[in-house]
């Protein structure tokens, strides 16, 4: 049985979102609200009873003052209390009904209803009188907060009205708060006010969802551009771009998505850059090899050991060129090895300037070599044979290009706690559009290519390389010899 998998778009999920937060808002607000209300119209009906017995508190007070105190009001049977009381004694609301009065319209039978008391048939009681109605009770508290009349466990339920004689509170008159409303006209007031309230409601929400449609699409409609720049970008338009404002989320996603894209276009320029120029170098030395083998089967250049000597030296460069090419896709892909130990990068320097000096020397090339004193302590944590790889590259790269006679300068010192190697040559310099570009691949200062000169365009890179893998850096500027000024920092030996 094949499964239903149902698509939900963002804007409907937004838009149910948003419908769901205002349904929960306007449900809290309408609880609230009615809670509210309940409660201060409770209130509002006590202090319209409060304001209704005022007349009798006085008359307890008048009452206390002409007897002196209220051992009247503890007598059973008490007549006195009666007859101040009966007065100011409510039942409790009875169900009403009311009728239309004839040629009225609805609207005025519900402004102006007119009520009919309804007084239910009650059994007669067993002295053959009929119950009396329910009454709400008054209770009195003495100044010592002692009960005097009324229920003792409605004492919490009570509303209490001082009972003052010369600003002295001489006891407290309490009758039984509103737990619910039951007085028809009561109920029918709140039940309109709350109807109201529940269609105020509904009008709230429906504008809401109406709002929420565009609104959802509207905050849709920069992913629904992100989205179509994604398709663009995988169908390899890596040119795609998208505008931004503002800097919220989005906007940060937006930038974010320029710099991929710009990216994996700078990628795909470099790709093809690099395999035009692997073509070129790997099609010079086999073309020269071939045109030598063919002049040689030809008998235009006879097979001697010259001709033989020409033809190793080509094999050699093409197998350079090879194997620099193997070992910087091994950097690229990590798979390179290294085997790092406490290294002296003094001595390590020294010895590679040594092992060129004959080189140097034999093209006229001055070196000077400055070395500090206490380089015991040049101690670094790296690659014997990677670094000496490293500064091996450097010294090619002056003896390939450094114009004779020429200087070479190679000086270390300490930053905070990094090492610099700084290596520095003489003329002939490069731009500095040339100089940003000198660890790219196969990229030679000469335009000409001529290999005669230089290496294959791959010792800056694999350089580089060794660098980033020792957590060093490594960068190019210009040389105060009138070259180029190679600094090498690489971070020290902490034990």
């Amino acid at each position: 049985m094949k499964s239903f998998n149902l698509k939900i778009k963002i804007h409907h999920k937004l838009f149910l979102v948003i419908l769901v937060a205002n349904c929960l808002l306007v449900g809290t607000i309408y609880a609230f609200g009615s809670w509210i209300f309940d409660t201060s119209f409770r209130d509002y009906l006590d202090q319209s009873e409060a304001t209704r017995v005022a007349p009798l508190a006085n008359d307890l007070s008048d009452e206390y003052l002409r007897q002196g105190n209220w051992q009247w009001a503890e007598k059973p049977r008490n007549s006195t209390w009666r007859k101040i009381v009966n007065p100011y004694m409510t039942r409790e609301p009875e169900r009403r009904r009311y009728e239309p009065v004839k040629g009225f319209g609805p609207d005025r039978q519900e402004r102006n209803p007119i009520y009919f008391d309804e007084k239910p048939d009650l059994p007669p009681s067993p002295a053959g009188r009929r119950p009396q109605p329910n009454h709400r009770p008054f209770l009195l508290l003495d100044q010592n907060q002692q009960l005097i009349i009324g229920p003792s466990h409605e004492i919490k339920n009570t509303y209490w009205i001082p009972l003052k004689q010369n600003s002295v509170v001489i006891g407290q008159l309490g009758f039984l708060r509103r737990i619910a409303i039951t007085s028809e006209l009561d109920v029918l007031f709140t039940d309109r006010i709350k109807s109201n309230f529940s269609w105020m409601i509904l009008g709230i929400l429906f504008i809401s969802a109406i709002i929420s449609i565009p609104l959802s699409r509207l905050l849709v409609r920069p992913i629904e551009k992100l989205k179509h720049a994604m398709h663009a970008l995988a169908s390899g338009n890596f040119k795609t771009l998208l505008a931004h404002e503002g800097n919220d989320e989005f906007a940060e996603l937006v930038q974010d998505f320029n710099v991929l894209s710009k990216t994996l276009d700078k990628s795909l320029r470099l790709r093809q850059q690099w395999i035009a120029d692997i073509s070129h170098e790997l099609r010079t030395p086999v073309a020269v090899l071939q045109g030598e083998l063919e002049a040689i089967q030809d008998g235009i250049r006879p097979f001697n050991k010259p001709a033989v000597d020409s033809l190793h030296q080509e094999v050699l460069s093409l197998s350079r060129l090879v194997n620099d090419l193997h070992e910087l896709s091994l950097s690229d892909l990590g798979a390179l090895s290294y085997q790092k130990a406490t290294i002296n990068i003094v001595e390590l320097v020294k010895n590679i300037v040594e092992q060129h000096r004959t080189s140097f020397d034999s093209q006229s090339i001055d070196v000077s070599l400055q070395l500090p004193h206490d380089h015991k302590q040049y101690q670094i944590h790296g690659d014997f044979r990677r670094l000496e790889q490293l500064f091996t590259n450097l010294a090619n790269n002056t003896r390939y290009y450094t114009q004779s006679p020429g200087n070479l300068s190679v000086i270390i010192q300490k930053q905070d706690d990094q090492v610099s190697v700084i290596w520095s040559d003489s003329a002939p310099g490069a731009t500095e559009d040339d100089i940003a570009r000198l660890f790219e691949r196969l990229f030679r200062v000469d335009t000409s290519r001529n290999r005669n000169t230089g290496g294959s365009g791959l010792g800056l890179a694999i350089c580089e390389n060794i660098v980033t893998a020792h957590q060093g850096s490594i960068e190019a500027k210009h040389s105060e010899l009138g070259g180029i000024s190679i600094i090498v920092t690489l971070p020290f030996l902490f034990k």
